[in-house]
């Protein structure tokens, strides 16, 4: 890897302060769209509303400070080319994969249920990632990632259920 495709090279600056964007704005139209955080019911109490501006102000300052340097750097600085964003793309596959398979997870354990749903979700992706470090062969993997998942799973749910007193399906 180039010494830009990790720590702190323009690209990634640039990249990080995206992504810190994207989540202030989600974080901003959240909470915009809360009426229940603008009712002006405490007096002098700024009420529920103070820290999530304060740190979704935090958040995109730092997202600005980010952008504009690695954009800065970029323009400023002639660097070697590289083969950035492939490394990039073949970086962002894993992170991509897990979060689309997030969001199918999110979307059907109204539909297959918290226990099934959430071991399907385990087993897969820890037999993914432990597949992928390399450290076992798939064989001797499938006893570890079943018994991870049935106590995470198990524990989870009982932590829910019996000691927060929250149905989770």
């Amino acid at each position: 890897m180039s010494e830009n495709s990790s720590g702190f090279g323009p690209k990634n600056q640039f990249a990080a302060g995206l992504f810190l964007m994207v989540w202030s704005v989600i974080g901003w139209l959240s909470l915009i769209g809360s009426p229940a955080l603008w009712v002006n019911e405490y007096g002098v109490d700024p009420g529920p509303s103070l820290l999530p501006i304060i740190s979704l102000t935090i958040l995109s300052l730092g997202a600005l400070a980010l952008i504009g340097t690695g954009a800065l750097q970029t323009l400023v600085q002639q660097h070697a080319r590289t083969r950035y964003w492939a490394m990039l793309i073949k970086g962002s596959l894993m992170p991509g994969l897990f979060a689309i398979s997030l969001i199918v997870y999110i979307t059907l354990i109204d539909v297959v249920g918290f226990i099934p749903m959430s071991a399907i979700f385990s087993i897969t992706w820890m037999y993914i990632l432990g597949v992928k470090s390399g450290n076992r062969t798939y064989s001797s993997l499938l006893p570890l990632v079943a018994i991870g998942t049935f106590i995470g799973v198990g524990l989870i749910y009982f932590v829910f259920l019996y000691l927060i007193g929250v149905p989770i399906g």
